[in-house]
Formats: C-alpha cells, sequence, structure tokens
C-alpha cells in the first residue's frame, strides 16, 4: 500500500527554529569496524574516473 507524501512548508524562522533545537552532528567512522563510504572505495574511485575521461573523449568527437 502507498501512502500519501506530505510536504511540509516553512517559514524561514521555522525553519531556524528547528535546525537550533535539532543540530546536525557530525559523526566520525568507528575505528576499528569495516565501514566504509562507497567514495572511500579506491576501485569505485578508479571506475569513477575512468567514466569521467570517456566522457572527455567522446564529446570530442
Amino acid at each position: 500500500m502507498i501512502s500519501k507524501v506530505h510536504t511540509w512548508k516553512m517559514t524561514e524562522e521555522e525553519r531556524l527554529a528547528y535546525i537550533e533545537k535539532h543540530p546536525i552532528i557530525p559523526t566520525e567512522k568507528p575505528k576499528g569496524s569495516s565501514y566504509s563510504g562507497v567514495y572511500d572505495i579506491p576501485a569505485y574511485r578508479k571506475k569513477q574516473e575512468e567514466r569521467r575521461l570517456r566522457g572527455i573523449e567522446n564529446s570530442k568527437k
């Protein structure tokens, strides 16, 4: 079953008050865990660079 999507609209003052009440707290990677973001994986970076270079070469043709 699909639910309706609710769109919340806030004034700038309400938004700032919400952010002050619920701040975004940055976290560090847990030490000694197997956690890694996809952008931290060297193979992913290599593939992204190859795609970028192929896109540059294809646009020159």
